[in-house]
Parts: C-alpha cells; sequence; structure tokens
C-alpha cells in the first residue's frame, strides 16, 4: 500500500445496514472509530465492558480493542468515521488527556457542529483535491479535541489524577507484554515502588501491581476470544515461561480456566 492512498480512512453518514455492523459477533477493528448513534436501543460491549446503546452517544473505539453491538430488534442508525493513526497522531501529540469511551451530545448545537464534521471528513474523502492527507488529518484533529472538550465540560469539578499516575498507565500500556513488576514501571518514573503503590490506592483504589495485572489479564481475554492463537501462545507472547503458571494466574484473577473462558466467551459472543 502506498503511503496516504486513502483506503485507510472512511466515514459513513446515517447507515443502518445491520449486515456491515456485525452486530451478531465480537470483532476488532484494526483502525480508530468513532460511532454516533442516532437510533437504536441496546447494549455495547467494549473489551468485556457493558455501555447503553443510546440515541446521541458517541463511541470512540481505539485499535485491537473487542466490540459487540447488540441492538434490540436488530435495529440501528448511526455515522461512523473509521482512520489510522497517520491521521490520529497530531491530536495524540497535542492532547493531554484521553478521550473517554463515549460522549453524550446534549445539545442542538453541538449536534449541529459534529453533523456537519462528519460531513466534511466523508466529502473530503470522496473528493481528489490538493492537500488532501494534511486536511484530513485536521479534521480528524477536530473532531477530536471537539469530543475531548464536550466530554471535559460534562466532567467538569470531577477530581483529575496526578500527572504520574496518568503516564504509569501509559507505560503500563506500552509495556505491560514484557515487564510485570511494579519496580519496573517505577524506575522509569524516577520515584519509588512504594510511593508509586501509595499514589494509585489513594488515587484511584486500587494497587500499583493491580493495574499491571489488570492490563495483562484484558490481553488475555482478548486474545483468547478474538484470535486463532493457542493458550501456549498467547502464554509467551505476554511473558509468561510456563503454560501451568500462565493458567493458575489467569485463574486466580477470574475464576476460570483459560479454555474454559474461550469456550464461554465463543458461546457468547456466538463465535464459531
Amino acid at each position: 500500500m502506498t503511503l496516504h492512498d486513502f483506503s485507510d480512512i472512511f466515514a459513513e453518514i446515517d447507515s443502518s445496514d445491520e449486515e456491515k455492523h456485525e452486530i451478531t459477533s465480537s470483532h476488532r477493528h484494526s483502525l480508530f472509530v468513532v460511532f454516533w448513534i442516532h437510533e437504536g436501543i441496546g447494549t455495547h460491549l467494549i473489551d468485556f465492558m457493558e455501555y447503553d446503546i443510546v440515541p446521541d452517544r458517541i463511541f470512540f473505539l481505539s485499535p485491537e480493542q473487542v466490540h459487540l453491538m447488540r441492538v434490540d430488534n436488530q435495529k440501528i442508525k448511526y455515522s461512523t468515521v473509521q482512520f489510522s493513526e497517520d491521521y490520529y497522531l497530531l491530536f495524540a501529540k497535542n492532547s493531554d488527556a484521553e478521550l473517554p469511551v463515549f460522549t453524550d451530545i446534549t445539545n442542538n448545537d453541538d449536534k449541529h457542529l459534529f453533523r456537519k464534521l462528519f460531513f466534511d471528513i466523508r466529502n473530503e474523502i470522496l473528493n481528489y483535491n490538493p492537500f488532501k492527507f494534511n486536511v484530513l488529518q485536521g479534521q480528524i484533529y477536530l473532531l477530536l479535541f471537539r469530543l475531548l472538550r464536550v466530554s471535559k465540560i460534562q466532567n467538569r469539578g470531577l477530581p483529575k489524577h496526578p500527572e504520574i499516575i496518568e503516564k504509569y498507565q501509559k507505560l503500563i500500556d506500552e509495556n505491560f507484554k514484557e515487564k510485570h513488576l511494579v519496580s519496573d514501571y517505577a524506575q522509569m518514573l524516577g520515584i519509588g515502588a512504594n510511593y508509586l503503590n501509595v499514589l494509585t490506592k489513594k488515587h484511584l483504589g486500587v494497587s500499583a501491581l493491580d493495574l499491571i495485572t489488570g492490563r495483562i489479564i484484558l490481553e488475555i481475554k482478548r486474545k483468547l476470544l478474538d484470535s486463532p492463537l493457542s493458550i501456549s501462545e498467547i502464554c509467551y507472547m505476554l511473558g509468561f515461561n510456563e503454560v501451568s503458571y500462565f493458567s493458575r494466574f489467569f485463574f486466580k484473577h477470574t475464576g476460570e480456566r483459560p479454555v474454559a473462558f474461550r469456550n464461554r466467551m465463543n458461546k457468547m459472543y456466538q463465535k464459531t
């Protein structure tokens, strides 16, 4: 694929084709995805957490997240923009915060603004103009910052986590496959492991080790549900040396063996 051949970005407006939406089975997107729900009631499962599907809720998904839409009577209408990391980099470089899983659009001015943004992105994708990539990257930048602004306004007054905790969570996400010890991350942050533990318990209500463990368990669940990898392949991919220990680790934190979890999830998510 040549650089910026524009197969890595697309948009749909007011779409309602159930088969295209893959409602009945879990799947991953290799792109970043913005879903704006216009009509429909149900449940959106994202990384094994349930969120309500309601009109004028915008979901933001990152690559590798597993998700499934369960919609009452299989009726849904939404707009979507999907794009690769190239279009996301400008936002990531300039943002000091993560986008939430969903944002509710509650007033008409915001609805008109987001509708124009979606239409502008789609129209730019369909046209062949100079500096197309730059314009699209700028439009995605604006869309994501508008979402971030709305979410910030909605959450105004809620306590903000210290910057060092946000850095810790980011480091975990980048290194959890190789680094499983709190001391590894404390060293990268330039603080003591005990102090890091005090901070996470105070501000998040969990230990520093719990955050590492939770991220590893999430990735194991993702791989068990939505990849053809064997248990042993998943084990070694995530930095475990023995399959027996990997199985005990998963059982300790979930109450299930990996094979049992995979079988149960395949039935629940209707995987064949």
